[in-house]
Order: structure tokens, then sequence, then C-alpha cells
């Protein structure tokens, strides 16, 4: 009987550890969750997914319409894309909510990347290029207005942390001292990418970033006689028109303060008018948390969650225009005085293809620019 009893204490422990499923607390929503809880308000929904509950339902209806995420046994659409914005926005190590046991982890990371995927295969759905057309914002202000009217956009690089081999480290090692992926981006005026370029090195400098932009199979979108706005990180060229050299340049309006040559007033103008693509980035970052942590995936899915992360933010500044984290990043950049220079060493070398007619159309575009901006101004003063 002794030995019964035991074997049958056996049976029961190995039942309850290998055959029953333990639960377990999770920081994601299960299908009761999103209908009681996400959807149950806007407050609710933001605070989750970063997005009110008519723009989260609009997100899901693109993919059930174009047949790229379905409905399965287990898990709703609704789930499935709530599983990987719940991810992106909070990071899988914030707990953010109490959630109740449903899915394993291996299931969550399953929908994480059927969503990421059917993201990515609507990439150009979400980032469109630029039309071309005079932007209302430039329209609406005399300080940019009729000067930048060709302008269709800003473009800039950031730094996303990467996890990368013990190899690989040094090229990934950038210049603010961690270990990085080098982003190239475009935006136009509504604060939405035009243009990607994700998975350069850190160590890459912007000039080489762009040469690959201009070269590769899905090059920056270029315009006959329109441009963008560049740092002095980038050559001039005739559709990339960069600051004067040597010359200050106030990334706020100063107060009290009358430019003293036509350079500054230029570089003052093109920064307060270029800072857009510094907004676009603070907003992406602010917005889904898990771009500011070393990510433990693969190279190439670190890639591709910048890239969608970029697709849902132009979904949410699309249909979402007035959110809160602009406030937010609008409220703490008007904080901020900068007075920069920009210097020769500060320039990397101008790639073959500006040293000829390229680069002077640049210079010509930049020029008559500045002396219209400086005569404009001086005849007001």
């Amino acid at each position: 009987m002794a030995g019964a009893a035991a074997m049958l204490v056996l049976c029961k422990e190995y039942y309850e550890q290998y055959l029953v499923r333990a639960s377990y607390e999770s920081p994601y929503f299960t299908h009761r969750t999103i209908i009681t809880f996400v959807i149950q308000s806007d407050e609710h929904c933001h605070n989750l997914l970063w997005m009110n509950v008519s723009y989260f339902r609009q997100f899901v209806e693109i993919f059930k319409r174009a047949g790229t995420l379905e409905d399965t046994i287990h898990c709703k659409v609704e789930e499935q894309v709530s599983i990987f914005l719940h991810i992106v926005a909070h990071n899988p190590r914030v707990r953010t909510i109490r959630a109740c046991p449903r899915h394993s982890r291996a299931t969550i990371s399953t929908y994480f990347n059927k969503v990421l995927k059917a993201i990515l295969g609507m990439q150009d759905f979400f980032i469109k290029p630029p039309t071309g057309e005079t932007p209302s914002q430039i329209e609406g202000n005399p300080r940019w207005m009729p000067y930048f009217k060709n302008c269709i956009g800003a473009i800039d690089g950031t730094y996303i942390r990467a996890k990368v081999s013990v190899e690989e480290k040094p090229s990934y090692f950038c210049r603010k001292h961690f270990i990085a992926q080098n982003i190239l981006a475009a935006c136009d005026f509504d604060l939405k990418f035009t243009y990607v370029l994700a998975g350069w090195e850190g160590s890459a400098s912007d000039s080489r970033v762009l040469a690959d932009a201009l070269t590769r199979a899905d090059k920056i979108p270029l315009i006959p006689g329109k441009f963008y706005l560049g740092d002095g990180g980038y050559p001039l060229l005739r559709h990339f028109v960069n600051q004067h050299r040597k010359t200050a340049y106030h990334l706020n309006e100063w107060r009290g303060r009358r430019p003293k040559t036509s350079n500054e007033l230029f570089n003052h103008r093109d920064s307060s008018c270029r800072n857009v693509i510094e907004r676009t980035f603070d907003v992406l970052k602010k917005r889904f948390n898990i771009l500011n942590e070393e990510l433990m995936y693969n190279f190439d899915k670190q890639v591709n969650i910048f890239l969608a992360c970029c697709c849902n933010h132009n979904h949410i500044r699309r249909f979402m225009p007035n959110d809160s984290i602009l406030e937010v990043v609008d409220n703490f950049l008007a904080t901020q005085f900068m007075v920069q220079t920009v210097e020769d060493e500060d320039i990397p070398q101008d790639p073959p293809q500006s040293r000829d007619d390229v680069k002077r159309a640049g210079e010509k575009i930049r020029n008559t620019i500045t002396t219209q901006m400086w005569n404009d101004f001086s005849g007001r003063h």
C-alpha cells in the first residue's frame, strides 16, 4: 500500500509540473482584456498602445482588409496587434499591466513576429514619398516663405542602440560612445517619415550613409527642383541644402538680437525649419520605449523593429496629429537654447558625386536663398 501511495504522489507531481499549464504573470493582453479594458476608453487605450480607440481599430482594419493578418482559433487580429503595440510601446521589461494568464511567452513571440512581418510587408503603404508640393507649414510662415518653397522635408541621422557580436562591436561603436546602428531618415512637415534607411554601423559617417541612400535600389526619393534641408554632416548637393560653415546658427529663436550677416540669418532660419526632423525622432523614441534600450534580438530583427515603429508612427501622425507626446517634446525643445557653429572639421569629405555640377547646383540654391532672405530682412529693418 505504501508503494502504491508513493506512486500516486509521484504521478500527481508529474501531472502538475509537466501536464498542467502553470499560470504566470504576463504584461500582455488577452482578448478579454482588449474587450473589457483596452477599448473601454481612449485613456486606457492610449496609455497602453499610444493610440486612441478609433485609431487602434483603424490600424487593425488595415491588416484585415489587406489580408495580412487573420483571426486564429486562439487569438483575434485585435489581440495580435495589441501584443505587438504593447511590446514596442513599453518594452518587455516594463510591467505596465497585470493581465490575465492566457498566452505563453512562445505564443506571444509568435504573434509579435507575425504582426512585425505584416507591417513590414505594407511598409510602402505607411511610409510614402513626398508629393513635391510646397508644405502648408512653409506657405503660412513668412520667415520661410518664399525662401524654402521648394523644400520637401528634412533629413538627419540618429543612433539606435544595437546588440551585435563581439567582433562587430568596434564598427557599431558610435561617436556618442555606445553600440548603435546609424539611421538616416527624411520627414515632411507633418512629422511623418518619407524615407528610412536603417542598419548602418554606428561608426559610419552621415555622408557615407547618404551616399548609400542615393545609390541603392530603394533610394531616397528625389524630385527635380526640390530639396531637403540637412545639417552640417551632409554634403551640399542639388537636392540637399545645408548651412554655411563657420557661422553660428541658432536652434531656437533668439530674442533681442539682430543677425549680423546674411549667412547667420540663413543658418538660423534653416535650423528653425529643419528641426522638424529632430522633433520627429524625439516623438518616435518617446512613443516606442523599445528603441531606447539594447534589444535582445538578432540584428536583422532589430532593424525591422525600428522600421515597423516608423510605420506605426506615421499611422498615428496621420490620424492623431494632436498627440500629447508631441506636446511634451515641443515643451522640452522650447527650453533648450543652443548656439552651434558648423566648422570645416565637422564636415566629412564630400563624396565624389558632389564635387562637380551637383555641388555647384547646391551652392547656387543656398546662395540665392541667402541673398533674397537678407535683402528682404534688411529692407524691413
